[in-house]
């Protein structure tokens, strides 16, 4: 009789205990959903978190966050879903009933885990569109959620989480799907792609009717007398200054990048066009044109380059003083554009205008 007693008040206490799991999971999912924020904490190390769940729910008031109407940040509440959840649970959260913010935060602690079927749950995710706010330290942005699926999970193709097939076959589809080269991860791919013939006609296809102009280096790179055009109309866009443009997208901007892989001297006159509008507006502002400008003049290596670089930043330093000490000068981009991209033959331009040294690349 007492062993029967025994054995029926332990499974009482474990259906306790599941019951308990299960509400606490379900807290997590809405404060999760109730955020509006993915917050970027993945690493492969193979590392969980184990947290004082109990602790840390307790003195979370959920009647409080449901009488709020914005999102609120709770960054805190990402490492508890990896505290509570087994494989099988954390795999079903990435279905796509799921809300974005919670399927990355499952697919987040299967990367530390290791999981075995992390393509899986890409081929599941990689097009979903929907914009999200994402954080990481203490910079926010918005992003597709589909961008931060490939970002995270390629992130694992050197460290055996993912085959090299199945990482390149990602890649393949982050190039070829229609309208994902608007994702950031795309955007970053085509800066560095090479130029292998197979791409060429995707990379023109993605300059010229997706117009997402980071395609423009990669199509620069293949140096063809036929795409010159496309380039000269793209750096002729200088005067173009559209506020709802971000820097990276700006096209002139891109197509001065392209410079850098092909530099052309049916680009020179267009290239000196740039700086005299740089100079004349130039208002000490963040934007990286100028800077950009610098490496590709760079990219010409040759005493006209060298020429070019002494006149922008000699006529520059005519001009009256910043308006504010947090102001970037002329001087100070070529600097950031040498620790970016160093070349000895312009060295002893950076002891005739001094500039300060901030390697941040705007890249």
């Amino acid at each position: 009789m007492k062993r029967i007693l025994f054995f029926l008040l332990m499974c009482m206490l474990l259906v306790a205990c599941a019951d308990k799991r299960q509400g606490q999971i379900e807290k997590v999912l809405f404060m999760l959903n109730r955020s509006g924020t993915y917050y970027e904490m993945t690493t492969s190390n193979g590392r969980r978190y184990y947290l004082n769940v109990d602790s840390l729910l307790d003195h979370i008031d959920t009647a409080y966050i449901k009488t709020c109407k914005a999102a609120i940040a709770l960054p805190v509440v990402q490492p508890l879903l990896d505290s509570l959840c087994s494989d099988k649970e954390l795999y079903e959260f990435t279905g796509r009933r799921y809300s974005p913010v919670v399927r990355l935060t499952a697919t987040d602690a299967l990367i530390r885990r290791r999981y075995a079927h992390l393509e899986q749950i890409l081929l599941s995710n990689y097009a979903d569109t929907t914009m999200i706010n994402v954080c990481a330290d203490d910079v926010g942005w918005e992003e597709h959620a589909g961008s931060v699926f490939l970002r995270n999970i390629q992130s694992c193709k050197g460290k055996v989480i993912i085959s090299r097939e199945d990482s390149l076959r990602n890649d393949s589809l982050a190039l070829y799907t229609p309208r994902l080269s608007k994702y950031q991860y795309t955007k970053k791919l085509l800066l560095r792609l090479p130029p292998k013939e197979s791409y060429y006609s995707r990379i023109k296809e993605i300059v010229l009717k997706e117009q997402t102009y980071q395609a423009l280096k990669a199509l620069a790179s293949y140096r063809r007398e036929e795409d010159k055009s496309i380039l000269l109309d793209a750096l002729s866009h200088y005067d173009n200054e559209n506020e709802d443009v971000d820097r990276e997208d700006d096209e002139t901007n891109n197509a001065l990048l392209a410079v850098t892989v092909w530099a052309c001297q049916d680009f020179v006159p267009l290239l000196m066009r740039i700086r005299d509008y740089e100079i004349k507006k130039h208002d000490s502002s963040m934007l990286p044109r100028s800077k950009y400008l610098f490496e590709a003049v760079m990219a010409y290596d040759n005493q006209w380059a060298y020429n070019f670089i002494d006149t922008t930043l000699a006529l520059s330093s005519k001009k009256k003083e910043r308006e504010y000490s947090s102001d970037i000068t002329m001087a100070t981009s070529f600097h950031s554009a040498m620790l970016s991209h160093y070349n000895p033959r312009f060295a002893n331009l950076l002891r005739k205008y001094p500039g300060e040294d901030f390697g941040d690349g705007y890249e």
